[in-house]
């Protein structure tokens, strides 16, 4: 079961505990398989001198990393009913390189009320220094007599 209620607000802030991108996760998300020969594969995500190469000044955090920082928050949020219950539309809008702290973040934006509460986000990841990498929205349902 998830942490918001009917009772949220229009403009309330939720957000994530920070997550540092680190050498083991950009492995992990964008290596391939771990069994393969050569692991981690050589991608803009996973190698230093690929990604120089394409012209970025680092490597590259994949775009699924940050989408999974999001749906971890709205799992918090509604509890494993938002994997079939919810929905999310995301833009990477800022490059992501090893060794940043991001931080997943959610403002409910509306609540439709009926049987049962559909919550509408504004919602983003932000680095450490309050850049955005991710926005978009996401929304989800709060069912009758949680709140």
């Amino acid at each position: 079961m998830g942490t918001i209620t009917q009772d949220v607000v229009v403009g309330q802030e939720f957000s994530c505990r920070t997550k540092t991108v680190s050498w083991p996760r950009l492995w992990t998300f964008s290596g391939g398989p771990f069994a393969a020969e050569g692991w981690p594969r050589k991608n803009v995500h996973t190698d230093l001198a690929f990604a120089q190469g394409t012209g970025l000044p680092s490597v590259a955090v994949s775009g699924t990393q940050c989408q999974g920082y999001l749906c971890d928050l709205m799992i918090d949020l509604f509890g494993e009913e938002w994997l079939s219950q919810g929905q999310m539309n995301i833009k990477f809008v800022k490059p992501i390189p090893e060794g940043d702290r991001l931080v997943a973040k959610a403002k409910v934006q509306s609540k439709e009320e009926g049987g049962e509460t559909k919550i509408s986000f504004e919602v983003w990841c932000e680095n450490q220094n309050g850049e955005k990498a991710v926005v978009g929205t996401a929304s989800g349902i709060v069912s009758r007599g949680r709140g």
